[in-house]
């Protein structure tokens, strides 16, 4: 077999954060009493350092708070922290059913497991309470590697812990964060999942220079 580990992306790849329900930035912006455009640019300012493991979701609320001149109270920080784990948490229970039976297909051929996610500190802990997660021999969080996607060291990492070579993994996600591109530089194979991008209001193409995979099991045709 030429291929020892497969290593899955998370979100819209294993799990899907469309069809159900959100805790939105509207929301978000509502309970806070904040408007959305000063939300947004002072949300934004801290993406990089949130996935890096830099601040918490709790701080950079804090943060849009402070720049905002808005103050707000431990209750209503609580608050806005446990919506949003709980719609984060929701995601884990609609997985298409295919997900978990490649899963246990690929454990049955013998083949490692893993996951990379650029994520920040509410979606870790999700991520380690959910069902998915004893699937996978490795899980690559970039809010605790202190790296994201697509930068090559976090690929690098993920085969160093499966003790596999790079040239030894296929990389599976749905193309965010030019993750495909990144595992292609890093010296893996790239899959394009569709599966749940072919469900968003707009259907993602087919991204040249990548395999694709239309549902989960077919996944298993790139195993031989």
């Amino acid at each position: 077999m030429k291929y020892k580990a497969v290593i899955f992306d998370l979100f819209e790849t294993l799990i899907t954060e469309w069809g159900h329900k959100k805790y939105t930035k509207n929301e978000m912006c509502s309970d806070l009493g904040i408007e959305r455009e000063k939300f947004d640019t002072y949300w934004d300012e801290k993406e990089k350092e949130r996935y890096l493991g830099e601040i918490s979701f709790e701080d950079s609320i804090l943060y849009v708070c402070e720049k905002c001149g808005k103050h707000i109270d431990d209750s209503t920080l609580t608050v806005i922290a446990d919506k949003r784990i709980q719609t984060k948490s929701t995601c884990f229970e609609y997985v298409n059913p295919d997900v978990f039976r490649l899963l246990s297909s690929l454990k049955s051929k013998g083949l490692q497991l893993a996951i990379i996610s650029n994520c920040s500190s509410e979606e870790v802990k999700v991520i380690k309470q959910s069902k998915i997660y004893k699937y996978f021999n490795q899980v690559i969080l970039s809010y605790e590697v202190k790296m994201q996607k697509p930068d090559s060291r976090i690929y690098k990492t993920a085969a160093d812990l499966l003790g596999v070579a790079l040239n030894e993994c296929i990389f599976v996600g749905d193309g965010g964060s030019n993750e495909l591109k990144g595992a292609k530089i890093a010296g893996m194979e790239a899959v394009q999942a569709k599966w749940y991008t072919n469900q968003h209001p707009c259907k993602r193409d087919s991204m040249p220079g990548f395999l694709t995979a239309e549902e989960p099991l077919d996944i298993l045709q790139y195993i031989k």
